[in-house]
């Protein structure tokens, strides 16, 4: 890792945020990506026998930088507020706090207009709501796979998609009036997701993804190469 890539880490540790988008175009002597992130994203979650409907967002910041001629690693996480329905414990709560992760992408195949990428990722998040008579905490981790295409429409326009498989694991624990800890679940399971990527300036992107699947919802990121 550079120096300058090193920095700018150190400057966004207390918000890392998910990596976004597909990976910038490959240039000799150019540095690590930094992306801002605006996520939401919904999904059943499994509580033994029943299952609540919740909905997570993320807001945050990335970096990702080339560790080997084919792959970049990237950390990210940032804030994240989840809410539910049916749940009781949670009933007109906004739970918040954070998500934190790391990320590996490769490039299987490459043309000038075509690419063909894997990625790996994991994520934690953990929130919390807080008053005089109950506390609860959930927290998951998600770990992911996806496999998928980039085409390159013209020079500034990308078009991306391909399918995911991942899971999610978590707990949650209340305490106070009520006393309990509950493991929560998504089974795993495929899905998919489309974006498009749009080079606004010589290093700046704009891009806008939707995903099925294990989550269903979608992103909105900014991107800066420096």
């Amino acid at each position: 890792m550079t120096r300058r890539a090193l920095l700018g880490l150190l400057m966004i540790m207390p918000v890392l945020a998910e990596a976004a988008g597909p990976l910038v175009p490959d240039e000799p002597g150019r540095g690590p990506d930094l992306s801002l992130r605006f996520t939401s994203a919904k999904m059943p979650l499994d509580y033994g026998d029943r299952s609540y409907d919740t909905t997570s967002r993320w807001i945050g910041l990335s970096l990702r930088e080339k560790a080997g001629q084919r792959v970049t690693l990237g950390m990210y996480g940032g804030y994240a507020y989840v809410t539910q329905t049916g749940n009781p414990v949670t009933a007109g709560m906004e739970l918040n706090g954070f998500h934190a992760g790391f990320s590996l992408y490769g490039v299987i195949l490459e043309s000038r207009h075509e690419s063909l990428f894997y990625a790996f990722d994991y994520t934690y998040q953990k929130v919390d709501n807080k008053s005089d008579a109950q506390t609860v905490v959930i927290d998951w981790s998600q770990p992911q796979a996806q496999l998928g295409a980039i085409i390159s429409l013209t020079q500034n326009f990308r078009f991306y998609g391909g399918g995911s498989y991942g899971r999610i694991d978590g707990e949650e624990r209340v305490s106070g009036t009520v006393n309990r800890t509950t493991t929560i679940s998504r089974a795993a399971r495929g899905g998919g997701f489309l974006g498009l990527d749009l080079n606004t300036d010589p290093d700046g992107y704009v891009g806008i993804e939707v995903r099925l699947g294990l989550t269903r919802g979608g992103e909105i990121y900014f991107k800066r190469r420096y």
